[in-house]
């Protein structure tokens, strides 16, 4: 059983799975900044910070955990300022586990500051393994809202061979569509070839301008810039191109939108796609971590 005091502040619907999770477990939660009518039976809904704050030995912040390096991401909350990230870490007593998603360097020393140790569960080895599936669905959900055609048969480029790119390939192989996988490493494309996926070797603007000629789709997962203005100009401008990666992203967004290209900058797609599973792959993140760091 998880006897532990949670408090999940902020969020989106990943939250919503993620307490009925924990609750699940054994663990008592309080909540700021969800909307009350939709925490599971059994959660405490809290109108402040200090309230859900009160005796907590975990604290469960969002993905991300701001959206401006200051205030905490409350986006379900209605009417309320959002609180200042400095005040929630001047509450809470040190030695309390400080769990987020992509803390910004700001957000980072700010808390450090306070004497708080965090822990990104967004940059764990197990988080990002189990988050690649639902984004990668996350992913083909778009394209299949977006074309008039099947999967099946649908020559796609896949820029990238990490974890989402790998997971992407594989489903959008299973499905029938004929990959193309770009990438830098040469280890990279022999497993990419490996899995029966087309390859190219991605060494300059003019092999990112090859590997998307022919391409109905353009999936790029790398988080750094290849597809630049002089990139685009050789795109044709019916090929969809959708952006998996982090800020600041791999496609220059103003540049392909005034040459009339179609880009879908996709983040945080598990929270849109899959919230429920999404929120139980954060839970199981932070307890498998309160577990190795003997907190549990």
């Amino acid at each position: 059983m998880l006897e532990k005091n949670f408090a999940v502040l902020g969020g989106d619907a990943r939250q919503f799975s993620l307490i009925e999770y924990l609750l699940a477990k054994g663990a008592a939660v309080r909540a700021y900044g969800l909307p009350r009518e939709k925490l599971a039976s059994g959660a405490r809904w809290c109108a402040d910070v200090q309230g859900a704050l009160a005796g907590a030995e975990a604290v469960l912040l969002p993905l991300p955990v701001s959206p401006d390096g200051r205030r905490l991401h409350v986006p379900l909350a209605s009417g309320e300022e959002a609180p200042l990230l400095r005040e929630i870490f001047s509450t809470v007593p040190c030695g309390t586990l400080l769990a987020g998603g992509r803390f910004s360097p700001a957000v980072r020393a700010m808390a450090e500051d306070a004497g708080h140790v965090l822990f990104d569960y967004a940059k764990s080895e197990e988080f990002e393994q189990r988050n690649a599936i639902p984004t990668a669905e996350g992913a083909v959900a778009i394209l299949m809202e977006r074309m008039k055609r099947t999967v099946a048969g649908l020559p796609v480029a896949v820029t990238g061979y990490g974890r989402v790119g790998r997971a992407l390939s594989r489903l959008l192989g299973a499905m029938g569509a004929k990959v193309t996988v770009g990438a830098r490493k040469p280890a990279a494309l022999a497993e990419a070839a490996g899995a029966g996926h087309y390859i190219r070797r991605l060494e300059g603007p003019d092999s990112v301008a090859l590997l998307a000629q022919g391409k109905a789709v353009v999936f790029n997962t790398v988080p750094h810039w290849l597809f630049t203005k002089e990139v685009l100009k050789s795109i044709p401008k019916e090929t969809l191109l959708i952006d998996l990666a982090s800020a600041p992203g791999g496609i220059d967004v103003d540049a392909a939108s005034a040459q009339g290209h179609t880009v879908i900058w996709a983040l945080s797609l598990p929270g849109k796609y899959a919230p429920e599973s999404a929120g139980e792959i954060i839970a199981d993140t932070v307890i498998l971590h309160m577990k190795k760091e003997g907190l549990l």
